[in-house]
């Protein structure tokens, strides 16, 4: 309605003016060297327009001639662009596809048409890889490196080149200087401390994770952990460094694998490795007290193998039965826990008290027992067999069943598996990636029937003796024979490792005298 009413608005004022013009015609005299010329006002503003329009007409002809030749560049110029990109997206397309002979074909007709552009560059790198030329693929990574916009995508690229090559070196010095120029990009950041960390160099580390933290790279409880492992680890390089001293240098040494210790459980007081550590390190200074409670307050949290170890060995020198006096003290912060049963099994052992030690693993074995009792348990068992009455038949049984026992709790990862801990994984180089845990599918043994009441059958086993079909008798190897009942379900006879139990001195595998002490065995 609003364009209508301005329509009808326009054409009635040019109506008006139209209307007044032929009201008032008037003259135009032209008077140019002695010609006169003489018409009404209207013909001559028609006339002035036209002349206009022709000279327009006349200069928008001569500059359209002028400009041709840019004109037709510039359109060959455009026609090549469109080219070299349609080329460019058909190599990338090659690329992702894996076809190395499409993406190397599109790549060359892209660089000859935008010459060296940051993607031209990238598709030819990528194309070199795909095609193996790591050569190639390098030169074109060190070619982006000539241009600010480029030099970070190829420092990205050189360091991938480095790492398939195997050269960390080189791989830790390009990551650096990525690092160092977009100090939060998180890939970056992270190759710097993963190499740092899988090279044990742990202050460079620690300096890396300040500078994530600050980057706002990580959570502040990711990097506490992270800061507790590394300093752990620093400490236990430390430590390892003043064994190799003497006199006051060794102490200065130690003390200085304190404090880092230290510092690692200030973070956090349930931590294991570091728990231990602090307290060995406490022990070696005499500060006994200090370390006793360190593991106490770590016990009392959550008992572990390697702090019971830790506390027995607290105290140089000390007697058996003093040793068992104090583990009866670290046991009651936690009492009904299976690792303060074991250890404090294992300190009645080297204290002699063999009733002790019985009554330790009461309800670990036996009928009442909730479940098969593991590897530890059964050479336990053994040995208070062996030391209690000399029994070496039964201490033999014990180990028998330690075999094919369920296993403890080991600190395992990808491909690795150990008792003590380490700040990365040996096998692949991962930091903090080890894990506390039994292994997850074990086979449970069957209590063995002995004079008196019969032993309780492992639940599993069971279940699959009364589901499964009859199936004929697996060969068991010849050493294992003599040791399996008839009636034992054995699910499959496993490998005998080459050394199938504690150290024994005689054909029984019975106990020496010195390993009484109670040293963990596995």
């Amino acid at each position: 309605m609003l364009r209508a009413l301005y329509t009808f608005l326009v054409i009635a004022a040019l109506s008006a003016l139209a209307i007044w013009l032929a009201d008032n015609p008037g003259h135009l005299v032209l008077d140019w060297r002695g010609y006169e010329v003489r018409t009404s006002f209207v013909v001559g503003l028609l006339l002035l327009v036209g002349v206009a329009l022709l000279v327009l007409l006349v200069y928008r002809l001569s500059a359209g001639l002028l400009r041709s030749p840019a004109n037709v560049s510039s359109f060959l110029d455009q026609r090549r662009r469109r080219r070299g990109f349609l080329a460019l997206s058909r190599g990338m397309v090659a690329v992702a596809a894996g076809d190395a002979a499409e993406a190397k074909r599109h790549a060359a007709q892209a660089r000859k048409l935008l010459d060296e552009t940051p993607l031209t560059l990238l598709l030819s790198a990528q194309a070199a890889q795909l095609d193996g030329q790591e050569e190639a693929a390098t030169k074109s990574f060190e070619a982006m490196l000539a241009s600010p916009e480029t030099a970070f995508l190829g420092l990205r690229g050189l360091f991938v080149q480095a790492r398939r090559a195997g050269d960390r070196d080189r791989a830790l010095d390009i990551a650096r200087r990525a690092f160092r120029m977009r100090p939060k990009t998180a890939w970056a950041a992270e190759a710097v401390f993963e190499i740092e960390t899988a090279e044990e160099d742990w202050a460079s580390a620690l300096r890396t994770l300040d500078a994530k933290l600050s980057a706002k790279l990580l959570a502040r409880d990711e990097a506490r952990r992270q800061r507790m492992v590394l300093l752990t680890a620093q400490a236990m390089t430390a430590a390892e460094a003043a064994r190799a001293q003497a006199g006051e240098a060794k102490r200065a040494a130690q003390e200085k694998a304190l404090s880092l210790a230290l510092q690692a459980v200030a973070l956090d007081a349930g931590f294991v490795p570091a728990v231990a550590l602090a307290a060995r390190l406490c022990g070696l200074t005499g500060r006994v007290r200090k370390g006793a409670k360190l593991i106490e307050d770590a016990w009392a949290l959550e008992p572990h193998p390697d702090l019971a170890e830790a506390f027995m060995d607290l105290v140089e020198g000390e007697s058996g039965y003093d040793r068992f006096k104090r583990m009866r003290i670290l046991a009651g912060h936690n009492r009904d826990h299976i690792e303060s049963r074991i250890a404090l099994a294992r300190a009645a052992i080297g204290a002699r008290d063999w009733l002790a030690a019985r009554g330790a693993l009461e309800g670990l074995v036996g009928e009442g027992a909730a479940e098969a009792p593991s590897q530890r348990i059964c050479e336990l068992m053994a040995e208070i067999e062996e030391g209690e009455h000399g029994n070496r038949g039964a201490a033999r049984e014990w180990l028998a069943r330690a075999l094919h026992a369920p296993e403890d709790a080991d600190w395992t990862g990808e491909g690795w598996r150990s008792h003590s801990w380490s700040p990365i994984n040996p096998v692949t180089g991962e930091f903090d990636a080890l894990e506390w845990k039994a292994p997850g599918q074990r086979l449970l043994p069957v209590m063995r029937q002995g004079a008196g009441a019969p032993a309780p059958v492992a639940v599993a086993a069971e279940a699959a003796k009364a589901e499964a079909p009859p199936a004929p008798e697996a060969e068991a190897p010849h050493e294992l024979r003599p040791q399996l009942e008839e009636d034992e379900a054995v699910a499959f006879a496993p490998p005998l490792p080459d050394d199938p139990g504690p150290a024994a001195p005689d054909e029984f595998g019975g106990f020496a005298e010195g390993d009484m002490e109670g040293e963990r065995k596995w």
